[in-house]
């Protein structure tokens, strides 16, 4: 049986099928080919931030390098640093260096007790309690040496008190000073 269309039911029938052809044409070519189109794009523009980035990067490696080698040149001043590799060792030496600077100055090395820092430091430092007793002079000295010596020494905590002697008591130790201090050097453990 065959109907007969009339005609504008048979160029609506084949708008239709025209449409529906295009639409089919359209999801199964045309929109998957741009979806990849985009997503290429989209790839390629983070391919290409993420190369900027470690382009630069690779160059930043050898300034990093060369400031490495400089670091390690300034580190290469070893003289500055405290010797050995036990702390409590380190220490003694120390207090036997601090009773040679004292006395050879003129002073009397009343006591000094050694304190060690934290041995996962970078640089652990050794520090040294001392007390003693000094005319000005002597004190002067002391201080000189310390600051000037290799292996860096650093002072802090400085007390220094005139000792009260009564009248009574008058004797050759009235112009000493009671003087307390801590002197700390450092380990170079980066070195090692």
């Amino acid at each position: 049986m065959k109907t007969k269309l009339s005609h504008w039911q048979h160029g609506l029938f084949s708008a239709g099928i025209s449409l529906i052809t295009v639409a089919v044409f359209y999801f199964v070519l045309i929109q998957p080919a741009l979806t990849t189109r985009k997503a290429n794009v989209d790839r390629i523009e983070d391919l290409t931030f993420q190369l900027s980035k470690f382009s630069g990067a690779a160059g930043n490696i050898k300034v990093l390098e060369n400031e490495i080698k400089t670091l390690n040149n300034n580190n290469a001043n070893k003289a500055d640093f405290l010797t050995g590799d036990v702390p409590a060792i380190i220490a003694a030496e120390l207090q036997k260096k601090l009773k040679t600077i004292v006395e050879a100055s003129g002073g009397n090395l009343v006591s000094t007790h050694a304190i060690t820092g934290k041995d996962d430091d970078v640089y652990p430092k050794v520090t040294i309690k001392v007390h003693m007793q000094v005319d000005m002079k002597a004190l002067q000295a002391v201080l000189y040496k310390l600051t000037n010596n290799k292996p860096l020494l650093f002072t802090d905590n400085l007390l220094i008190q005139r000792r009260h002697v009564s009248s009574k008591r008058q004797n050759k130790n009235t112009g000493l000073l009671e003087v307390r201090f801590d002197v700390t050097g450092y380990l170079n453990r980066v070195a090692a």
